[in-house]
């Protein structure tokens, strides 16, 4: 039978959804020790304001929800949200008032978006976003370093939960610098766009490809597609070798922009050294984040050991965004990043071989005649934190073991008769078979 459930849509096994648990309660704690504040936003937006900022790119994906206002025609004025910053813009803009700036938040929601589902990539994924957001008067760059570092630490962990044997490689750009690299290339603002979403895709493309389209379709120079072949290759590792960039472009402001990734990079570097954080970064030019709305600091993980397999936590510094929705409330700027959990699950479900079913560490068995002794022990394993299952009936010994085996729990309680007139009860380990007695209190 062909499977029901449609294309794109994922859903776990209850193995799976123990994983995925355990990566968002990590997620979630890492989030909350660097004080980001929970908030949650509706599953349903207006397009007015998912479409504020006309992003052709974003129209395309999004799902139009019909028939939202009963008994009218229904003109598309709803859909589901294609990802969590602009309906956090909204929630800003609705709370502004009520909210202490710079506001710290963090996000864990489904999002949906309608493209060709394939390898690590869904129709509807969780998102895990951080956010600050700030009157747009201050920079506040430091925001940028420290979220890399939350990002770092986050990952750190996930990767020791999952038994991940690999590391995150972070890339780093700046898209003023690009910009700004762009215009200096570019006979216009058009052109200069066309170019940037060629860079953002020359993965996808290949680079002759890339290299003729701007050659046929854009009429660049040799002279400046080795310029930019040139820009988009640098990799920098370092903050003192961050000037070597400036070669590319004569432009005042170009250098100033360097100056400004160059202050992300200091406060990235003297976190790493306080925190003993041992992670990679490096400078990639080729990062550009195709959606329009980043205006600074911009960056992608990688999987070291897998980059094949796409980001698995991105964003960047934006400004503005609150005034696409409402003119009058264009005063505001932030920094966000997004783990993209479902890809980092992907990685983990490919290679583990899962079995647990449940989070009970503790079976405890039912026996023939009163089992309210068993309950009153149980109840004691509860108030102590430990997870545990009852088995529902009286059965053969060996079907509850079994069961205990299938489900891949590790201890079973042996409380029977003879334990209870010895004032005893036994725990048997489901791996080794050794029993320990323990005493009742």
């Amino acid at each position: 039978m062909a499977e029901l459930r449609p294309s794109g849509f994922p859903e776990y096994s209850p193995s799976q959804q123990l994983i995925f648990d355990s990566l968002k309660a990590t997620i979630e704690k890492n989030y909350q020790s660097f004080w980001y504040t929970h908030i949650h936003t509706p599953a349903v937006e207006k397009n007015t304001v998912l479409l504020s900022k006309n992003w052709e790119e974003t129209g395309k994906q999004i799902f139009w929800l019909y028939w939202m206002a009963q008994g009218k025609d229904d003109l598309k004025e709803y859909g589901l949200h294609f990802d969590l910053t602009v309906p956090f813009a909204r929630y800003t803009l609705d709370r502004e008032n009520a909210l202490t700036f710079p506001f710290k938040r963090y996000q864990i929601q489904p999002v949906r978006r309608g493209e060709r589902a394939q390898k690590g990539r869904y129709r509807e994924f969780f998102q895990c976003d951080i956010d600050v957001i700030w009157k747009w008067e201050k920079k506040y760059l430091y925001y940028d370093a420290e979220i890399i570092v939350t990002l770092w630490k986050t990952l750190e962990e996930i990767f020791k939960v999952c038994n991940i044997e690999d590391t995150p490689v972070f890339h780093i750009s700046n898209k003023k610098i690009i910009n700004a690299f762009l215009k200096s290339i570019a006979k216009g603002e058009e052109e200069s766009k066309k170019i940037s979403n060629l860079i953002d895709k020359v993965n996808k493309i290949w680079e002759e490809n890339f290299v003729a389209t701007l050659k046929e379709d854009l009429a660049i120079s040799e002279g400046d597609i080795k310029k930019i072949l040139d820009f988009i290759h640098v990799r920098i590792k370092s903050v003192e070798d961050l000037s070597s960039i400036s070669q590319f472009c004569n432009d005042e402001d170009y250098l100033v922009w360097i100056d400004e990734l160059r202050e992300v990079l200091t406060y990235l570097e003297q976190l790493r050294e306080v925190k003993k954080s041992h992670f990679e970064w490096e400078v990639d030019l080729e990062i550009i984040r195709g959606l329009d709305y980043y205006t600074g600091t911009i960056f992608e993980a990688v999987f070291k050991n897998d980059s094949g397999l796409g980001s698995i936590c991105w964003g960047g510094r934006y400004e503005n965004l609150t005034g696409y929705i409402d003119p009058k409330k264009n005063d505001y700027a932030w920094v966000g990043w997004s783990i993209w959990i479902s890809r980092i699950l992907w990685k983990v479900f490919e290679k583990e071989s899962l079995k647990k079913q449940t989070i009970a560490d503790y079976l405890f068995l039912n026996f023939w005649g009163d089992m309210k002794p068993v309950f009153e022990l149980a109840e004691t394993f509860l108030k102590e934190g430990k997870c545990i299952e009852m088995y529902p009936e009286s059965d053969k010994l060996w079907k509850q073991f079994g069961y205990a085996d299938k489900k891949w729990i590790p201890y079973v309680v042996v409380f029977w008769e003879g334990e209870r007139q010895d004032g005893i009860y036994k725990i048997k380990d489901m791996k080794t078979g050794e029993e320990k007695i323990e005493k009742l209190s």
